[in-house]
């Protein structure tokens, strides 16, 4: 996905009083800001990590291509990754004596896609696509360029687009582009090609297209030549072949080892990555897996006798594998391991709950990166010691912040399972990501190296830990903020007629006191294997009565990117949609179509017509298939409507009386949305309290 990963948190304009304030469940390393030296496990991991074995594995994963779920190429890679782990000593972890996991998958197989001018000149045109549908089939479709620039509304209504392939730039916030295909859709438009201006002239991209009309990515250099030639006046005629197998349901392969643990051997601590990639992507997630490996060669070398069970997952289907009716189609290996099929089997379900931690890496060791460290709220404090005392703080940029997001260990939070996901990223791999240009050049060793110990260290400490190193207070400092966040951008938004909270404060205050009750026996001394067990157990239980509560998706720009806590959209659109009433109750009718901008999925929205809008919605809002969105989705506050008549773009003059109750009556929908959060997040935090009191 585009990554434009947020390193904000949401503004405190509350007075919090947290008890316990920075509790952590367990002896943590080292004081702030000063790194702690290794103990003994750790001493053993760095003088057995081996950073040559993790490049080599790294270049030669890149070398074999590109890997599609699904294909040929993913099964013979699962099969190279798991006769891999069987030579390092790892265990069979998919079930007896096997490595790998299957599961179903919307199958996509690209069977012969090509473009090229046919007029006034013949040339070829390099493609690269991954439309969701069969597309044109082997005929292909010719027709005449239409240039439409960014690909928006005004660009649109000047250029007919009417039976041409229209030819754009893919830019934010139209997002891979769908919005602008689905406005060349419903104007008409037969094809469509786009370039990608951040990245190399000469260079590829692939994405995930969704279905609208057929579509591929072309280099800079073919768009630029071809605008070229319509800047002179001359019709430029494209054959464009778009011709994919879809519509089976081949098996992909999640490839699983283990090391087993000694003294909670129930008790598992994950460490993942994905081996399914577009072009070469060393980066995503080439140097992932060769970390992956490395970690876990590097554990079975130094002797370290793990006190939990370690799981090394190389997942499959990453970057595709749902049904073409969704926005949501990625990261299905870990779905299906973790939550269900396609078919819809539980290949795990005595999982969660076992997990003390899911750590995953997607995106690694590239050049000139800033490191992103999302993590689920408890793990945060964890996860900075391990981030400081590994040397990752000093080595690159690094935030390590809450919530998740949109990687494989997104399931796993939607299990209730604490998780961790580390990308090194930034403006430079934005020119770099899904293209032809993720090679190994474009890796920094040292980079590779500190993800390794930062990871290693991560993992060996969740693994040692007697009681689980959770820090419960970062759960309400999650609400807490929220709740400023909504009072910030709504000052009445608490008002008695509008929405009412009650419930989560009270969860709140249950929970709070729940941590106080718990700690004189979590600091304890002398805990036998069965009480810390029994104590585990109880804290794992809460965070699967929790943390599925605590977020919705971000479906603001990039839908599915980031997560948000539940309020956070409402508070959003109810300060976008307060401005608009305002503006339009003074006559300012401009002023509230500007505001009207603001309210969610109207950053794109602004671009294009009903009908696209439309289109678009069914996809990011209402799938038949919504995947790891599926209750996560916060309902959405659709003012397209409305916003099409104020910018004049009907044809027809805005009628204010009517559009201002109809606006007014969507924003105080918003407050029962507000409620109903509110009484989610609170149950779930009495759920959790409930359970708290166990310890």
């Amino acid at each position: 996905m585009e990554h434009e990963a947020s390193t904000r948190r949401i503004a405190s304009g509350l007075v919090v009083l947290i008890l316990l304030s920075g509790f952590v469940l367990a002896a943590g390393a080292g004081t702030a800001g000063r790194p702690a030296e290794p103990v003994s496990d750790e001493v053993a991991f760095l003088r057995a990590l081996d950073d040559r074995y993790a490049w080599d594995l790294t270049e030669r994963l890149t070398d074999r291509g590109e890997v599609v779920a699904g294909t040929d190429a993913s099964r013979e890679t699962a099969r190279f990754l798991a006769a891999e782990m069987k030579r390092i000593g790892l265990r069979p972890g998919a079930g007896g004596r096997s490595y790998i996991e299957d599961f179903p998958i919307f199958g996509w197989e690209d069977i012969g896609s090509s473009a090229a001018v046919v007029s006034p000149l013949e040339r070829s045109i390099p493609i690269a696509q991954a439309y969701k549908d069969v597309g044109t089939g082997p005929d292909g479709v010719t027709a005449p360029i239409a240039y439409v620039g960014l690909g928006r509304w005004d660009d649109f209504e000047r250029t007919d687009v009417a039976g041409k392939i229209v030819l754009f730039h893919r830019q934010d916030p139209m997002f891979y582009g769908l919005p602008t295909l689905a406005e060349a859709t419903a104007r008409g438009a037969v094809g469509a090609l786009m370039d990608y201006p951040i990245i190399a002239d000469d260079a590829l991209k692939n994405d995930v297209i969704g279905v609208s009309i057929p579509a591929a990515y072309i280099r800079e250099t073919d768009s630029a030549w071809m605008r070229t030639l319509l800047a002179t006046g001359e019709e430029v005629v494209v054959k464009l072949v778009v011709n994919n197998r879809v519509g089976h349901y081949p098996l992909a392969h999640n490839v699983i080892g283990l090391i087993p643990g000694e003294t909670y051997p129930s008790e598992l601590v994950y460490l993942s990555a994905h081996f399914d990639h577009w072009f070469t992507s060393a980066a995503d997630d080439n140097a992932g897996i060769g970390s992956l490996f490395a970690i876990a060669k590097a554990i079975l070398t130094s002797g370290i006798k793990p006190a939990r069970t370690l799981v090394f997952v190389a997942f499959d289907s990453e970057e595709l594998g749902g049904p073409p009716d969704t926005w949501y189609d990625w990261c299905l290996g870990s779905y299906s391991h973790i939550i269900r099929t396609l078919d819809g089997r539980s290949l795990h379900p005595d999982r969660p709950g076992r997990i003390a931690a899911m750590l995953n890496m997607d995106v690694i060791a590239s050049r000139n990166s800033i490191v992103f460290v999302e993590t689920t709220p408890e793990l945060t404090n964890f996860i900075r010691n391990a981030a400081r005392d590994s040397g990752l703080l000093s080595t690159a940029p690094t935030y390590v912040y809450w919530p998740p997001s949109s990687y494989d260990d997104w399931p796993f939070y939607m299990a209730g399972v604490p998780v961790m996901q580390i990308a090194w990223w930034g403006p430079a791999y934005d020119a770099l990501y899904h293209t032809t240009e993720d090679t190994m050049d474009k890796l920094d060793p040292t980079y590779l190296h500190v993800n390794m110990v930062f990871n290693g260290f991560a993992m060996i400490r969740m693994a040692q830990a007697r009681v689980l190193p959770y820090t419960l207070t970062e759960n309400l400092e999650v609400a807490e903020e929220g709740i400023a966040n909504l009072l910030e951008r709504d000052p009445d938004a608490l008002d008695p007629d509008r929405a009412d909270i009650a419930p989560l404060l009270r969860g709140l205050e249950s929970y709070r006191a729940a941590i106080a009750s718990s700690a004189s026996t979590l600091e304890r001394r002398g805990l036998t294997v069965a009480e810390i067990e029994r104590i585990n157990g109880v804290l794992m239980a809460s965070a699967i009565a929790l943390n599925p509560h605590l977020f919705d998706w971000d479906t603001s720009v990039i839908p599915g990117w980031t997560g948000l806590f539940l309020f956070d959209t409402y508070a959003n659109d109810l300060y976008s949609m307060n401005e608009a009433i305002a503006a339009l109750g003074s006559g300012r009718t401009a002023d509230a179509a500007k505001a009207l901008i603001g309210v969610t999925t109207m950053e794109w929205g602004q671009y294009v017509g009903e009908e696209a809008y439309a289109h678009v919605l069914a996809k990011i809002a209402f799938p038949e298939h919504p995947l790891w969105a599926d209750g996560h989705l916060p309902r959405l506050t659709l003012v397209h409507s409305e916003f099409m008549a104020l910018s004049g773009r009907t044809g027809q003059s805005a009628e204010i009386a009517p559009i201002l109750a109809v606006l007014i009556a969507k924003r105080d929908a918003i407050y029962v949305s507000i409620t109903e959060a509110g009484l989610e997040a609170g149950s779930a935090f009495e759920a959790a309290a409930d359970l708290l009191e166990g310890v």
